[in-house]
């Protein structure tokens, strides 16, 4: 028994024993990957700093942009774009009342003055309402005449005198709209109009609201164009920077000074335009008609000495979201820029016109200024 003890112990003490020798010669073999292992570590530490340093490097680096001259120069600039002539306002006019129209007195193409009479309906049936109408308004003023001197009299009581009141008021009310139906039987013109088509004949029963015929207000003659974006920016924000004048193919001889009228804010969607609205100043030649086309000059506003433009490059015209546009200056002795406002006036190419902001002798930021804050310090290239 005791035997088995002791052998079973040594047993136990040669397992550890051959357990240590494997673990004490395996530390050589080991001690390399361990070793790279750390090493690898050390390094990874070692380079994540390194990048942490250069990002803070990067971020003090200057912004590369390119810069360009600020030019003067005499320039011609102009653009022909094509119009349409539309009336000042085109209205359908029609019955308010139901009936057979007896007369239609206009044609298309009829010039017609204010209150003229352009369409009648028959009246005999009006006419018999106004007269029923009448004969119940005479009949109520009667009762309510009679009623008012039996109650001064006391014969009778406050409420009969009350209730003939209210039978005048309402025979007054229908009388007075039989009246108005009667003068809603003729159609008379709202303003002086050119008759641009009709759309019944006479004797034809027609029902309130159906168009009768389809007016235009030439008073004021308007001219629609449709300009590219560039130039819709620059229209909406220095009209009066320009001169614009119509020419009519199919009224030869005749130019047209515009003044603006409205300017539509969105935008043709296939396009990409946006419709502009002038109006022809002065006297409107009568062989111009709505409908027909029109050759609209867009043309710098005209100075007697013709003196030079500054003109800048188009890619320097700061485009992210401002009420006006801008450019950035570059400052040659301190190698910083700034943001300067200016009016800009029609492209030419790739460049475009400045009107206000800039003296001519700047360089300005062509290209990169979407990186930029005011006083920023920069590395330029271009020059």
């Amino acid at each position: 028994m005791n035997s088995n003890k002791k052998t079973r112990s040594w047993k136990r003490i040669a397992s550890v024993l051959v357990l240590a020798a494997a673990a004490a010669l395996a530390v050589p073999f080991l001690s390399g990957p361990l070793t790279d292992v750390l090493a690898q570590t050390t390094m990874d530490a070692g380079e994540n700093g390194d990048d942490g340093a250069k990002a803070t490097v990067e971020d003090d680096r200057p912004v590369v942009v390119e810069v360009a001259p600020v030019l003067r120069r005499v320039i011609t600039q102009s653009r022909n774009v094509a119009g349409r002539v539309e009336p000042a306002r085109t209205v359908d006019i029609a019955f308010q009342v139901s009936g057979q129209i007896i007369s239609l007195d206009v044609e298309p193409g009829d010039r017609i003055r204010e209150g003229d009479v352009i369409a009648q309906l028959d009246q005999a049936d009006f006419n018999l309402a106004v007269d029923r109408a009448q004969a119940s308004f005479d009949l109520a003023n009667s009762d309510l005449g009679r009623a008012s001197s039996l109650a001064e009299r006391g014969v009778a009581a406050d409420a009969s005198l009350e209730a003939a009141r209210a039978q005048f008021a309402q025979a007054d009310v229908a009388f007075r709209e039989a009246r108005r139906r009667l003068s809603q039987t003729q159609i008379m013109a709202p303003f002086d109009a050119i008759v641009a088509r009709t759309f019944v004949e006479e004797y034809v029963n027609v029902t309130s609201a159906a168009p009768v015929a389809r007016l235009q207000d030439v008073s004021e003659m308007h001219i629609m164009i449709s300009l590219p974006e560039e130039l819709a920016a620059v229209a909406r924000a220095t009209p009066d920077a320009f001169d614009i004048v119509a020419s009519f193919p199919a009224v030869p001889g005749f130019n047209a000074q515009l003044v603006l009228r409205s300017f539509a804010t969105d935008a043709d969607p296939t396009a990409q335009t946006y419709d502009v609205e002038f109006a022809i100043a002065g006297d409107i030649d009568p062989r111009l008609l709505p409908g027909m086309t029109a050759e609209v000059h867009i043309s710098i506003a005209a100075e007697g000495d013709r003196r030079q433009s500054v003109i800048v490059p188009v890619s320097a015209v700061d485009t992210t979201s401002r009420t006006e546009p801008s450019v950035w200056v570059y400052q040659e002795t301190s190698g910083q820029v700034a943001r300067k406002t200016v009016r800009l006036g029609l492209p030419i190419n790739d460049e475009i016109i400045v009107l206000e902001g800039l003296e001519g002798n700047e360089l300005v930021v062509s290209g990169g200024w979407w990186r930029l804050r005011d006083n920023q310090k920069v590395t330029v290239s271009g020059l």
